[in-house]
């Protein structure tokens, strides 16, 4: 045994496989951006303006969601990470609702819940609320991204890596009376 440990090759590659180690043990606990893109299903126009944004749940922990505006392009973005550190968003109160932010941090978990104030343009049938989140694998959307169906005209896209990409459309004025 004492001849292998005096073998320069490896010595080499324990260094190399703790280094690697070390470097994916960190790289674990930086944060990774998620996207949200709201998309008018009729035309493929971004969502934007004042009411434009994305209510969002990670995990089960937290009762009030975290409601976060969209910018020019229609985009939410929020990181998650496992670097307590890191989280910018504060702790939940009995005292308040939901908090309007933009760019939160926020703890990394397998589940992730959006809601947005428009109609999604899928087929949700005659049981479909709009008011009810919908619930995503935080894995699936990281490696794979997600797009939902649009049933609300030709309009398609292509997510990417980290990117959920919503059809949507603005509610009927029934719709708004549902709330």
């Amino acid at each position: 045994m004492a001849a292998y440990l005096n073998q320069p090759l490896l010595r080499f590659g324990t260094a190399n496989f703790l280094s690697l180690f070390v470097i994916l043990c960190g790289a674990s606990l930086s944060a990774q951006t998620l996207e949200i893109k709201l998309v008018d299903g009729r035309n493929g126009r971004p969502m934007v303006g004042k009411s434009s944004y994305v209510n969002v749940w990670v995990g089960k922990e937290r009762k009030q969601s975290i409601a976060i505006p969209t910018d020019g392009n229609g985009i939410a973005r929020l990181q998650l990470t496992l670097d307590i550190a890191k989280i910018n968003v504060p702790e939940p109160s009995k005292d308040r609702g939901s908090i309007v932010m933009v760019n939160p941090v926020l703890k990394y978990n397998d589940s992730i819940q959006i809601n947005v104030p428009y109609a999604l343009c899928g087929s949700g049938g005659s049981d479909y609320s709009w008011l009810r989140p919908e619930q995503f694998s935080t894995k699936e959307i990281l490696q794979h991204g997600y797009i939902s169906p649009n049933t609300c005209g030709e309009v398609t896209l292509s997510p990417k890596p980290g990117q959920v990409i919503l059809f949507v459309r603005p509610l009927t004025w029934r719709e708004k009376l549902k709330q």
